[in-house]
């Protein structure tokens, strides 16, 4: 069966490649044979152990799953692919070529076990020339080769990324496709481009000038005539003209030509309202047979832009604040591996928050996010690799060149794309900080490579700009000189949440503004959010969805009074895979407004309210379907807490359950109503009230707990200890109340303080942030009551299960983690002795029990027993200290009888 379907989709592909007798390309992503072997060390090695081979397609990645265990690092190293291909023995008068979109992070590639090319660089595209390497057995119809690809992530310090807060995944994870070309066609091989590069040096409403650099490859043994056909259609497809030039081709090489097309009268402007796109085809036909040999098409927008040091950005002569996200490629289950569909998506999910701006960072990304940014009208800027910090060779240099080059020639034709950047954080974390006169020879020569970088892309598009995005440190990077390079400096600023206040941010940007005199973007601001954490109190570093919305909320808000600041990149749009992160969510960056499959967060709505032009609101608590609270007074049964409504109208109505709970002004996007929630489900639904219709729906599940538990609650208690956040596991459902001090009569601790972390500078206002080893539930783990007493809860007579969770967080010494963008944290080392039993009713439950000596250091611990209550007496679970201070994390209790 399986052959008759090769034989089927071959016979189609020949007759289709008949007609169009110009050019064929084609996926070849099915079945390559794949083993992940470290050891193996030429292709005849890989070739003995073949039987070992598992079956996979393309795009793949071997980095799914050892990036999220509770294991520290990934796999790096080489992957091993093979695959027969077979084609018909026709094209043996044509140039074959296999074009890979994308291979992390070194590529060697082997047709019929011969090496064919090799390629550094896991993010730009790279064809490889494969006619000379195929045995065409002319007495039969079709002809099979072998296709296999050494694909090479290891930590290499000639290859760029070095290091960067996400996972260098390793493996054929783009598309990997068959190309077909006559002997003579638009230039592919170098650089991946497709030979036909594109300017519009002048552009105006009444006039469109349309320039055009075309490479054609002779690869005949003589010169050759041609005619090559240049048209131009408009957004609507028609016509707009189309110009015949004839073509002299020198044999054996690359044919470089110039060509001016007439002015395009009173141009379609492309912008972020109205991205009108036109199409420039350019066709070469053999001047003799008037026979078509090649084609190449690139969309064609008519914009002009300038930016200002001091009134920031304008799009065809009117001004344009510049507000969007930067990009991770990374998908849940999937790591990078990601199909077209996912980056669509995304561009799309984009577009309805209402952004204008992307940040392709931090490196060049699939090929169809810059072609739905032309269509759907999204200023981009693109970048190569190269983070925190370089190596000071000559082949680290030559691939950092190498991978700009290709950058630009691939990304050349795009209408949104407006900036090459480069160079990422590159003093973050410098090399030589010890020894001045050895950093100042490193500063010196990233400053130079820099500029080596700077020229060539000036060379290259002399059209657009060029930004180098900055960490905080505006002394650092100006001392360097590394500031005087780019015409554009970009600024990472995270001021709330890795060092200080968000109101700190107007007297940092102000500091920048007048250190450096060039045009500024903010291309990093972000704070982590883990949609499972809520609080009434938010703080920084407490991963809330609350305390997301205020964070953005008052950087917005600047960004949209200062005109200097020409645009703004949210980081991140989604959040995305940094295998060494031991944040709330183990190995993420939760700093994103979606989450890793792109389930929107409180704080994407606002943004939608903010920057949205037709009329929006939506409920907050969405994105919170279940959560506990202890009820406002006795007996009442009613817990009231505040729901956020974000809308950009004047006024919202709220209903609960059918019954109207006002109306309340909207003030910087948002409406604050006290909500009086039942146990139970309850209906929130939000009108608008000025005309327009908008009404948007949420349901909640509200678990009140009572104040007295003389009738005790069926779905039990949850209580997330020494914390003052809300937390949703969302996998099973089960909503944790924060912690709250004993009452007569009611239910809470006795004795103790919540731990903070023992460190100089530290972020969080409280617990820990280290990865909790054996659950996903880290955020009930990472706090803990220091020195407890008690546990009480004054309660009816009765059987009740009571689960007890624990972890050791003062074990060795936490190391400062390579992402931490404040700049000094000074751990204390310890070793921690503690020892305490536990006793429920006089009951000695546990023993002596050494949570550092059994079970280790941030590893959670859970510990279940029954205890039967008798009337009048309370349920009192007893921490007895014999070293040290007893801790409790979480506790749950459930009635059973």
């Amino acid at each position: 069966m399986q052959n008759r379907l090769l034989f089927i989709t071959t016979f189609l592909i020949t007759a289709f490649y008949s007609q169009l007798n110009a050019q064929l390309k084609y996926t070849i992503n099915e079945s390559w044979y794949f083993i992940k072997d470290n050891s193996i060390q030429d292709i005849n090695q890989f070739n003995s152990q073949k039987d070992k081979a598992e079956l996979v397609d393309i795009p793949h990645t071997w980095n799914v799953e050892d990036v999220t265990d509770e294991e520290e690092g990934f796999y790096r190293g080489a992957g091993w692919y093979t695959k027969e291909v077979k084609i018909p023995t026709s094209f043996s008068e044509k140039e074959v070529f296999l074009f890979f979109e994308g291979v992390a992070t070194a590529a060697e590639v082997y047709v019929n076990n011969k090496l064919a090319s090799t390629h550094i660089g896991g993010f730009t595209r790279f064809v490889v020339p494969i006619s000379d390497y195929i045995k065409f057995d002319k007495a039969t119809e079709f002809t099979t080769f072998n296709v296999t690809v050494k694909a090479d992530n290891s930590y290499n310090e000639d290859w760029p990324a070095l290091h960067a807060d996400f996972t260098f995944f390793g493996g054929m994870y783009r598309d990997v496709n068959l190309v077909v070309r006559e002997k003579i066609h638009f230039n592919i091989e170098d650089d991946a481009a497709n030979g036909v590069f594109i300017t519009t040096p002048k552009v105006s409403a009444e006039s469109g000038d349309v320039n055009l650099k075309v490479k054609i490859q002779n690869d005949e043994t003589s010169a050759k005539k041609v005619k090559l056909v240049t048209k131009i259609y408009g957004p609507n497809q028609e016509l707009v003209q189309e110009k015949t030039a004839s073509l002299k081709l020198k044999a054996g090489i690359s044919n470089e030509f110039n060509l001016a097309m007439k002015p395009v009268s009173n141009p379609q402007l492309w912008s972020t309202d109205s991205p009108n796109l036109y199409k420039v085809v350019c066709e070469i036909y053999d001047a003799k047979t008037n026979q078509k040999l090649d084609e190449s098409a690139n969309p064609l927008g008519f914009r002009w832009f300038k930016f200002d040091v001091d009134k920031g950005f304008f799009l065809n002569g009117e001004y344009l604040k510049l507000i969007g996200t930067n990009r991770h490629q990374d998908y849940k289950d999937i790591s990078n591996a990601v199909p077209d569909h996912i980056h669509v998506e995304d561009v799309l999910l984009m577009k309805a928050m209402g952004s204008n701006f992307l940040r392709i960072a931090h490196y060049p990304q699939d090929p169809i996010i810059l072609e739905l940014c032309d269509r759907l009208g999204i200023i981009t800027t693109v970048e190569t690799p190269i983070i925190d910090t370089v190596t000071e060779s000559e082949g680290f240099t030559k691939n950092c060149l190498s991978a700009q080059l290709e950058m630009i020639r691939q990304n050349y034709n795009h209408p949104s794309l407006v900036i090459w950047a480069y160079m990422n954080e590159i003093i973050l974390h410098p090399k030589f900080t010890d020894d001045k006169e050895r950093y100042k020879i490193y500063t010196d020569y990233i400053v130079e490579l820099a500029q080596k970088i700077e020229d060539l892309t000036r060379a290259e598009d002399p059209y657009r700009y060029t930004m180098i995005p900055n960490h905080n440190s505006v002394e650092r990077y100006s001392e360097a000189g590394l500031t005087d390079v780019p015409m554009i400096v970009g600024w990472n600023i995270y001021n709330g949440w890795y060092g200080g206040s968000y109101t700190l941010l107007p007297e940092r940007i102000e500091a920048m503004r007048a250190k450096v005199k060039k045009p500024m973007i903010i291309t990093e601001y972000g704070a982590g959010v883990d949609p499972r954490l809520h609080t009434l109190y938010p703080t920084r570093f407490d991963f809330t969805q609350e305390y997301g919305v205020e964070y953005h909320k008052y950087y917005l808000e600047y960004f949209a009074k200062n005109d200097f600041i020409a645009g703004a990149n949210v980081w991140n749009y989604a959040d995305f895979n940094s295998e060494g992160r031991v944040d709330a969510v183990q190995s993420i960056n939760n700093k994103g407004l979606v989450t890793l499959d792109r389930t929107p967060k409180e704080v994407f709505y606002f943004y939608q309210a903010s920057l949205l032009k037709e009329p929006f609101l939506a409920i907050a608590t969405k994105t919170w379907g279940q959560r506990t609270y202890v009820e406002d007074k006795d007996g009442l049964g009613i817990s009231t807490m505040p729901v956020q409504i974000f809308s950009n109208q004047n006024e919202i109505e709220l209903l609960l359950n059918g019954k109207s709970l006002g109306v309340k002004k909207v003030v910087d996007k948002i409406a604050v109503f006290e909500v009086p929630f039942v146990d139970g489900i309850n209906q929130l639904v939000a009108k608008s009230t000025n005309g327009i219709y908008l009404e948007d729906f949420s349901a909640i599940r509200i678990n009140v707990l009572p104040i007295s538990l003389k009738n005790f609650p069926a779905s039990g208690i949850s209580i997330n200890v020494g914390d003052q956040r809300f937390f949703y596991d969302d996998q099973i459902k089960q909503a944790w109340m924060f912690d709250r001090a004993y009452t007569k009569g009611s239910w809470g601790h006795i004795g103790g303080e919540p731990y903070v972390r023992p460190a100089k500078n530290v972020q969080q206002p409280y617990g820990a942030k280290q990865t909790i080893k054996g659950t996903k539930n880290d955020p009930l783990y990472q706090t803990q009551l220091k020195g407890i007493e008690q546990y009480r809860f004054d309660v009816p007579a009765g059987v009740y299960e009571i689960k007890l969770h624990f972890a050791e967080l003062e074990g060795t010494a936490v190391k400062h983690l390579p992402y931490d963008l404040s700049e000094e944290i000074s751990e204390v080392a310890k070793i921690t002795n503690r020892t305490f039993s536990v006793i429920i009713n006089n009951k000695k439950v546990i023993d002596k029990i050494d949570l550092l000596g059994q079970y280790g250091e941030y590893r959670a611990v859970k510990i279940k027993s029954e205890v039967s209550v008798k009337y009048g007496e309370p349920l009192i679970v007893d921490f007895k200290k014999i070293v040290g201070e007893p801790v409790l994390n979480a506790i749950e209790i459930y009635k059973k009888l």
